[in-house]
């Protein structure tokens, strides 16, 4: 007993232990609560602050501070009283500025707090609220925001967690961390949201619904982050856990460009203290309150205003009507500046009138054209039940014209807010009568119709059939009636809506599960296809099933079948639907459709962007198990191109798809359709999508009008197309042009141009009645004068972007833009002689017109993004204005005189500053408060004393720093425009970053000047972001300004003056200007007055005409030295020494000048790369080398060398030992350089030369270094061969025989190592080079006495060309454009062309020259083909056309072997100002190249010089070599989008003159070469498409060759064996009403046409009726008749070749093959299926003839197989599918060839025989293949002529 009491006992002892263990470790009750016998004091503090999160900018935002008394009322219920409520603003620098009291924004909302809350409080949790009844929303959310602090959820056996938690913003991710201090019964809890992770997040958006979320990476890449922390302080006590304190601090970071530091930030804290606990019981308020839901922030059921502008809203109609007047008063001659926050403004008071104050408004304005025009767009654009409603009983009551119901009903409908109650009034006005009338207006309407229902359904979760239903009904009326415009309208309406409800609608149009579908037009089921697009955004499984169907049909047409292909791919498909798809492709037979899949797959495979990742990398798979050989497929097939790119440190990018679709019976694209997507953050939108669709458009292009059918061979045919089985013509395509347009996904329009349309309009241009009347209505309307002015608001786009902030005020994003057009024309017009009614277009050819014209068209386009706190009573945000205005008027007078080909047009000259361009960006904080209506603050973010880099901080003493304090105050006031002169300057440059840039262009003889400026002050010191570039001041500008002139000038005029009078108009300018002297110019003529006026006697010039040409260089020379900053003492030499040093040089010069001689025959790749190896004097030091290069370049000496070399080494000592000395004696003496420098010195030689002889021979380039020293023209051939490879080395005239041995030697040790090296060590051998050898010198002729250079020259220039072209040609063409001043004297520019392009070395020049007189400025071009494999062309300009210059030439030859062009760009000298920008586009050359695919190599190439080689390796393949001056780029075999003619090359000596058509004849040798040819030689056939076959003809029998399968019949050609041999043929031609036969007879060929025998010799028929000519060619006969689609037709008996026409292509049909460009279905039977091999193919098309009349014995028919098979286990009996040429009854076969022929099986038992006539056995399916004998030849001796 005593045991059992002891257990007893230690039992309850470890209970009670365990027990107290438990209480231990278990928390207090910590759940906060408010007794209901105690009423709690507290201060709360609230605020929200917008701007960028760096100090010492703008900030803007609103605190609001209170009292707080909260008491219990019963357990779960307390009640909120809310005392003395205090709102501050705050728009200032922060930290620096302070809040300030705002007594309007507390008065307006300390209104609604008079007044208690009650609310429903359980162990934390928040539950309902209560307030008054007619409480604003606004003060029930900021309740809510004081609430939320409270909201605690604490679990009691964790002190961290994570749950779902309600609060403000939604329910959340939220996480806890829980301390508690046991000793002073106190918690610590710390609360934090993450606001970008909610279940149910509250937001709002508007203006977003085209923006869908990315499938991938939807959380990483957000533009707007959120997040929330809390702050708890809990004190338990007897009566239960207080919360003391609450601190909450909320951010929300926006990065507009994904930036990781360039965000701007939302920043609300909150602060809640308790002060006091009373002992008082609270009691229930007498008010009655309803309830407002819980904690959850509620939007107002209609948004606030645009966070743009505060307007009052009591009197909608008088500001309506106030804002109207506005607006039209102060916009009828420009553009006012507040004009689009006007507009926006009549668009919110739009939004809150009602129906009937629009109505009353109508009522007003109706009889006024233009503020009917504002009012309607501000109506359209407000998107509310009443504006439709509005709009809709316009309609109705019929108020609107055409063009303004059109424009009213796209933006109404596009803009709208779709919603419950906006839907059926939008069905209701689409079905509305008025729009059904016309087809434009009904197809406008059913658009946006669609698009509003897109929208709507986008919000719930289930579309709602009634509103899917009357485009349903669309497309139902539609395919029962059949009508095809409305079956397109409805199936773009169903792709608008994109629901999948939709789908069955669909499927009906489609042949997969619609028989009756088959009928249905391809464009209409493309269409169809289309419309699966958006709905595969929602359910993609379903789509993809169908489409899959769809492309692995082989039956359906090709092009429906890659619209399916195209897709599918945006369906998004997984790795195994897509190896699906490339196993389709796989065993594709249709090659337009394997191209189209594999090179979608190709594309897809490089996009670079993240939601197409899983896409690109399944293609990359996929394309594994694809031939590559569908990679080299021409552009005769369809392709895709993909480009795209990616910035992974923005999260942006952008990627352009361009489908390009073939049909097999076009050349080229039968539809193009490209799309350009973006990618921002997360998100992805269809910006702009454009199709275009072609159809039978070339029936229509090449429409002749002969009347085939009526011609007697139209039945012949037609009758033979019988007797072949099955055959049946194709049938013709309808002509259909259509195109559409896609803006965000939706389509907005659309145009169809069918037959109908497309007759009237060829009708208008062709026929003479209906083309006269057009012409007379265009220019009537043009005599009575145009005039009229239309201004056109064209958009608002509005994107809204709205979530709570903690403290229960609600944070907007937002971006808005207006654009505004504007137009104002008056145009009159005068005709002499005037129309009469027998109007020819021949007699505008004889008229002059006169055209007074004042246009001024103009567009304004205003953005403004805003981010802040935007409610009904303040505003405060950050506000970023964009504004852009552009004006280009025009106004003129124009004369026009078609007889003396001259155009003289007139403008005034510039009076005052025009601003075409203006461009303004700044960024401010606003406040704005609806007690101080008009008034609103403003602060720039980015402040004037805003403080720079320290770095960037000027030293101040300490006197001036405690003066001024640390930041600069006075730089605003700082005149902006001045230089940075001193220390506060530059401070105030530096500190605020203020960028400054004008650029003008000076026409002072036009009194004009063209200006760019630019301003910009931004925040990119802070952080050098976009984000903070945008902040700030920008200003960009292009203004056309006034220039001060000596005289005042009247007018600007362009006179054009063409034909043989522009020499007249150029000599009446000589005699009206200040003639120049020139005493000793020979000249009289009219010639030498033209090269006056041009300036280009000095450039033409022999050098040794007149003394004043030599004077020339010098004084040019001191010019430059003064530019190039050379030893002040070398400026100004004296006279006498100038004089001295030139004389000389200019004797040499003529010496040189007998090079001219060559410069035409030549290769101009030796002179330029020697001018360019020899570039300066000497080495020397770099003073004393500039200057002597500069004085030697601008001397005439062009190399006196038979000075001796210590002369030479002398003269180089000289150059080189002082600057002052070298200035004038080097230009005599720098140029005979000694070669003992090297390779140092040979690039740096010469440039006197250069000078010289360019200034002399004006750029045709000749032999430099004349009997220059054997060891320097032999270094330099040398060091010429190794460093250019040996292209043309050696060819220094007058050089020593060393010259050309090391020459020789370097290209033959090249010649041994071709194959060793890389394809960029090949060298091009020019093909002129070959066919006009240099011309080797003997030896008497190296002396370069005066004498003998001199008589050189006079037998070279009697032999040459002109230099100047006007010296034999009339110039072609005048142009002037001259300000005429009061003073008479004329200044501007002149531009001369001639022209000599019939000669045999076709030529052009251009010279632009400035009439002033004093200007030297001049402008030279030359362009010419110098023979068959060589064409230059140069530009030279400066100061006689003297100081640039860049050349370019192009020369054929052969490259590695093959043929090849190469293409060389020379430039000398260029201004800095291209070369500065030749050198930023170069930067971005080796990367493009390497995206190309280009391989680099690192070589030294000449400095100024690019040459390109490209050398054809095959038809479609090419070899391509860039050698640039610092690298070498190169590509092999880079595969070309369609085959050229690589022929055999022709000598220039055997070209017929002009030789420049080997230039002119390469499009169309392109053109020809795309032809499609057909040839039959013996047994070999060769197709259209280029296959080629053996067969052997039976005997006797007539093939069908060639044919015409269009339902016109054009023509037939017929081929069979000749009786004579088997290799001879003959052949019959069907064409328009001739039957032609043409065969073999003794080694000629035998006409006959028509059964008429025609001469076997010079044989030449035509037709008298369509074109058709035969005549005699070669061995045979050759047959033209292009209007039946043959080029031409070849027969010799042995030989038979037909070219097609390009627009015959898809209409063939024959042996030679449909020429649709399909290799792999060529043996394509007359009854469309695909024969198995050639023989069975050939045999198709022979023609039967009837029993014993006919030669032909062979007959086709059905056969049994001999034996019995067994199929699948059963005993079978098989009859062939498809027809075997037999005997014909009582002929025997002689000759058998096996074929392989398709067999049908039936049980052995069965009854059908080969009797049967009702079995089609070419209907039944195949079941096996067997191979069987066919007759070929065959013997009648008992033939059956009944058969």
């Amino acid at each position: 007993m005593s045991s059992r009491a002891s257990f007893t006992f230690t039992m309850r002892g470890i209970i009670l232990a365990l027990a107290l263990t438990l209480v231990g470790s278990q928390k207090f009750d910590i759940d906060p609560g408010f007794s209901s016998r105690k009423s709690h004091l507290y201060s709360y503090e609230g605020w929200v602050l917008n701007g960028l999160q760096e100090k010492s900018l703008a900030k803007v935002g609103v605190r609001l501070s209170s009292k707080l008394e909260i008491s219990g009322l019963s357990e779960n219920t307390c009640l909120l009283k809310i005392r003395s409520p205090q709102f501050e603003e705050y728009n200032g620098i922060w930290p620096r500025d302070p809040f300030t009291r705002s007594s309007k924004i507390t008065q307006i909302v300390s209104s609604c707090f008079t007044r208690p809350f009650k609310f429903e409080y359980n162990s934390g949790r928040i539950g309902n609220i209560y307030g008054p009844e007619d409480c604003p929303n606004i003060c029930i959310n900021i309740v809510r925001g004081i609430l939320n602090m409270m909201q605690i959820t604490i679990k009691k056996s964790q002190n961290v967690y994570e749950l779902q938690e309600a609060g403000i913003g939604g329910v959340c991710h939220t996480r806890y961390v829980i301390q508690e201090d046991k000793k002073n019964s106190r918690v610590s809890v710390t609360k934090t949201v993450d606001q970008s992770n909610c279940q149910e997040k509250v937001m709002k958006s508007v203006g977003m619904a085209y923006i869908y979320p990315c499938p991938v990476d939807m959380m990483k890449a957000r533009l707007i982050k959120g997040t929330a922390a809390f702050s708890y302080k809990l004190k338990q006590s007897d009566s239960g856990t207080l919360i003391t304190e609450v601190v909450s601090q909320q951010v929300y970071q926006i990065s507009p460009l994904s930036e990781p530091t360039g965000v701007a930030v939302m920043e609300a804290r909150q602060q809640l203290t308790l002060l006091e606990v009373r002992s008082e019981r609270g009691s229930a308020p007498d008010t009655s309150m309803q309830s407002c839901g819980g904690l959850r922030y509620d939007f107002p059921s209609v948004l606030p205003q645009m966070p743009l502008q505060l307007i009052k809203t009591k009197n909608p109609e008088q500001r309506i009507v106030e804002t109207l007047q506005h607006i039209v008063l102060n916009n009828q001659q420009d553009f006012h500046d507040d004009v689009p926050y006007r507009f926006l403004e009549l668009v919110q008071l739009c939004r809150i009138a009602s129906a009937d104050t629009l109505e009353s408004i109508w009522r007003q304005f109706s009889d006024k054209p233009r503020y009917r025009r504002w009012l309607l767009s501000a109506v359209s654009a407000t998107g509310t039940t009443e504006a439709l409603k509005f709009i809709k009983t316009r309609i109705r009551n019929d108020d609107l014209n055409y063009l303004q119901t059109l424009l009213s009903v796209s933006f109404a409908l596009h803009l709208m807010n779709a919603d419950e109650h906006t839907v059926p009034i939008a069905a209701d006005l689409m079905t509305s009568s008025r729009i059904q009338k016309s087809p434009m207006l009904q197809q406008a309407a059913c658009l946006g119709y669609s698009s509003v229902v897109n929208r709507y359904c986008s919000q719930t979760s289930a579309c709602p059939k009634e509103a899917l239903q009357p485009i349903h009904d669309l497309a139902e009326e539609a395919i029962s009636r059949g009508h095809e415009d409305k079956m397109k309208l409805a199936l773009k309406c169903i792709g608008n809506m994109g629901e999948p409800a939709s789908i069955k609608r669909i499927l009906k149009f489609l042949p997969i599960s619609s028989s009756s579908a088959s009928g249905i037009p391809i464009h209409i089921q493309i269409d169809a296809i289309m419309a699966l697009r958006k709905i595969a955004w929602k359910d993609p499984k379903t789509v993809q099933g169908y489409l899959i169907q769809i492309l692995a049909d082989q039956s359906l047409p090709p092009e429906v079948r890659m619209m399916a292909c195209a897709v599918i791919f945006e369906t998004r498909p997984a790795l195994p639907l897509i190896t699906t798809i490339a196993n389709v492709a796989m065993k594709e037979s249709n090659l337009q459709v394997a191209s189209f899949v594999y090179s979608h797959m190709k594309a897809l495979s490089k996009s670079r962007l993240p939601y197409m990742y899983n896409i690109s990398s399944a293609c990359n798979i996929a394309l594994k198990l694809l031939a590559s050989k569908l990679d080299r497929l021409s552009y005769r097939y369809s392709k895709v191109m993909h480009i795209g790119g990616y910035f992974d440190n923005y999260k942006v990018g952008a990627a352009g798809d361009v489908f390009v679709m073939n049909s097999p019976g076009t050349m080229f694209p039968s539809a193009v359709i490209s799309k350009l997507m973006a990618y921002s953050a997360g998100s992805v939108a269809d910006l702009v999508e454009v199709g275009v669709r072609v159809e039978g458009l070339t029936d229509v292009i090449m429409k002749r009008n002969i009347p085939f059918a009526e011609y007697p061979t139209y039945k012949k045919i037609k009758e033979i197309g019988k007797a072949l089985l099955g055959w049946k013509e194709l049938p013709t395509e309808t002509p259909l042009i259509s195109a559409y347009l896609k803006l965000f996904g939706q389509e907005l329009a659309y145009v169809n141009i069918n037959k109908e349309v497309l007759h009237q309009a060829m009708k208008t241009v062709l026929e003479p009645a209906d083309r006269n009347s057009v012409m007379k209505r265009i220019t009537s309307q043009i005599r009575n004068g145009i005039a009229g002015q239309w201004t056109q608001p064209v958009w608002l786009g509005e994107l809204r972007y709205v979530v709570p902030t903690c403290t229960g005020l609600p944070l907007e994003y937002g971006l808005y833009t207006t654009a505004l057009a504007r137009a104002a024309v008056n145009v009159d017009g005068k005709m002499t002689p005037p129309l009469t009614g027998d109007f020819r277009p021949s007699q505008l050819l004889e008229s002059t017109m006169q055209i007074r014209s004042d246009i001024n068209p103009s567009v304004y386009v205003h953005t403004v993004a805003t981010m802040g706190v935007n409610t009904e009573y303040f505003q405060h945000a950050v506000e970023i204005q964009g504004k852009v205005l552009t004006r280009v008027p025009m106004k003129f007078d124009a004369k026009i005189d078609m007889k003396l080909k001259n155009i003289k047009i007139e403008t005034n000259p510039c009076h005052e500053e025009t601003e075409i361009v203006v461009g303004r960006h700044k960024a401010f904080a606003v406040s704005r408060n609806i007690g101080e209506l008009g008034v609103e603050k403003r602060t720039s973010i980015l402040p004037g004393d805003a403080s720079s880099n320290i770095v960037e901080e000027p030293f101040k003493p300490s006197e001036r720093a405690s003066s001024e304090g640390f930041t600069m105050q006075g730089a605003d006031s700082m005149p902006r425009k001045h230089a940075y002169s001193s220390q506060e300057d530059l401070h105030h440059g530096t500190g605020r970053k203020t960028h400054k840039r004008d650029i003008c262009i000076k026409l002072h003889r036009l009194g004009c000047q063209l200006c760019f400026s630019r301003r910009s002050r931004d925040a990119s010191f802070l952080k050098n972001t976009y984000l903070h570039r945008l902040i700030g001041e920008h200003e960009a500008k292009i203004v056309l300004m006034p220039v001060q002139t000596d005289a005042d000038i009247d007018k600007i005029q362009l006179e054009i003056q063409a034909g043989s009078r522009a020499a007249s108009k150029i000599i009446h300018v000589v005699n009206s200007e200040s003639e120049e002297e020139d005493e000793s110019s020979p000249y009289e003529d009219i010639q030498a007055k033209l090269k006056k006026i041009l300036g280009i006697e000095n450039v033409f010039k022999v050098a040794n005409k007149t003394r004043h040409h030599k004077k020339q260089p010098s004084k040019k020379g001191n010019t430059m030295l003064t530019e190039l900053g050379t030893d002040p003492k070398a400026k100004n030499p004296s006279s006498s020494s100038s004089a001295s040093s030139t004389i000389p040089s200019s004797s040499s010069s003529s010496a040189a000048s007998p090079d001219h001689k060559k410069a035409m025959d030549e290769d101009k790749n030796d002179q330029v790369k020697q001018v360019r190896n020899k570039d300066a004097s000497s080495k020397s030091s770099s003073s004393s080398g500039r200057s002597s290069k500069s004085s030697s370049s601008r001397s005439s000496s062009s190399s006196s060398k038979n000075s001796s070399s210590s002369k030479n080494s002398s003269s180089s000592k000289s150059s080189s030992s002082s600057s002052s000395k070298s200035s004038s004696s080097s230009s005599s003496k720098s140029s005979s350089s000694s070669s003992s420098k090297g390779s140092s010195s040979r690039r740096r030689r010469s440039s006197s030369s250069r000078k010289s002889l360019s200034h002399h021979s004006h750029g045709h380039h000749s032999r430099y270094l004349n009997g220059s020293s054997s060891s320097s023209s032999s270094s330099s051939s040398k060091s010429l061969s190794h460093r250019n490879h040996g292209h043309h080395s050696g060819h220094l005239e007058g050089s020593s025989s060393s010259s050309s041995s090391s020459s020789s030697s370097s290209s033959s040790r090249y010649s041994k190592i071709w194959e060793d090296h890389e394809i960029y060590q090949y060298r091009f051998r020019s093909a002129h080079r070959q066919e006009f050898p240099k011309r080797k010198l003997p030896a008497d002729r190296l002396s370069s006495t005066y004498s003998a250079t001199r008589s050189s020259h006079a037998s070279s220039r009697a032999a040459s060309w002109p230099k100047f072209l006007g010296d034999v040609k009339t110039p072609v063409l005048a142009v002037f454009l001259r300000g005429i001043r009061n003073d008479k004297k004329t200044g501007g520019l002149q531009l001369v062309v001639y022209a000599d392009i019939d000669s045999i070395r076709p030529r052009m020049q251009v010279f632009v020259s400035n009439l002033t007189d004093s200007s030297k400025w001049k402008l030279c071009a030359d362009a010419s083909v110098l023979n068959a494999h060589k064409a230059a062309a140069y530009l030279k300009w400066g100061r006689n056309c003297q100081d640039y210059k860049i050349s370019t030439e192009l020369v054929t030859g052969r490259f590695a072997a093959h043929p090849a062009v190469q293409v060389k760009l020379e430039w000398p000298k260029v201004p800095s100002s291209v070369r500065s920008i030749a050198e930023w586009f170069y930067k971005f050359v080796p990367g493009a190249a390497f995206m190309l695919g280009f391989s680099e190599k690192t070589d030294k190439n000449p400095s100024r010089q690019a040459r390109m080689i490209v050398a054809l390796t095959s038809p479609r393949t090419c070899d391509v070599v860039i050698k640039l001056p610092d690298m070498i780029l190169y590509e092999k075999a880079m595969r070309l989008p369609l085959s050229l003619p690589v022929g055999p090359r022709i000598p220039a000596s055997e070209l017929q003159p002009p030789i420049w058509n080997v230039f002119a004849e390469a499009p169309s040798a392109v053109l020809e070469n795309l032809k499609a040819r057909c040839s039959v030689s013996h047994n070999k056939i060769t197709t259209f498409n280029e296959v080629q076959f053996n067969y052997t003809m039976p005997a006797n029998c007539y093939h069908i060759l060639a044919q015409d399968c269009s339902s016109d019949l054009k023509f037939l050609v017929m081929m069979r064996n000749a009786e004579e041999a088997m290799n001879l043929k003959a052949i019959n031609i069907k064409l328009g009403s001739h039957e032609i036969d043409m065969h073999p007879v003794n080694g000629q060929v035998k006409m006959l046409v028509d059964g008429v025998e025609s001469p076997t010799t010079n044989v030449s028929y035509i037709s008298a009726g369509a074109s058709l000519w035969i005549h005699s060619e070669k061995q045979g006969l050759a047959l033209v008749a292009p209007a039946y689609g043959i080029d031409k037709l070849y027969f010799d008996g042995y030989t038979f070749r037909i070219q097609i026409a390009l627009w015959m292509a898809g209409k063939m049909c024959g042996i030679c093959g449909k020429y649709d460009a399909e290799c792999e279905q060529e043996y394509r039977m007359p009854n469309g299926y695909l024969a198995k091999d050639a023989v069975s193919f050939g045999h198709s098309w022979i023609l039967e003839e009837k029993p014993c009349t006919g030669a032909c014995k062979l007959r086709r028919s059905f056969l049994k197989l001999e034996k019995t098979v067994q199929l699948a286990g059963v005993e079978s009996k098989c009859y062939s599918t498809e027809p075997v040429l037999r005997c014909m009854k009582g002929c025997s076969a002689t000759k058998t060839t096996p074929v392989t022929v398709g067999f049908h099986c039936l049980p052995a038992d069965s009854a059908t025989s080969l009797t049967d006539k009702q079995t089609k056995f070419d209907q039944k399916s195949e079941d096996m293949q067997d191979t069987v004998d066919a007759h070929i030849a065959c013997s009648c001796e008992n033939e059956d002529c009944s058969a």
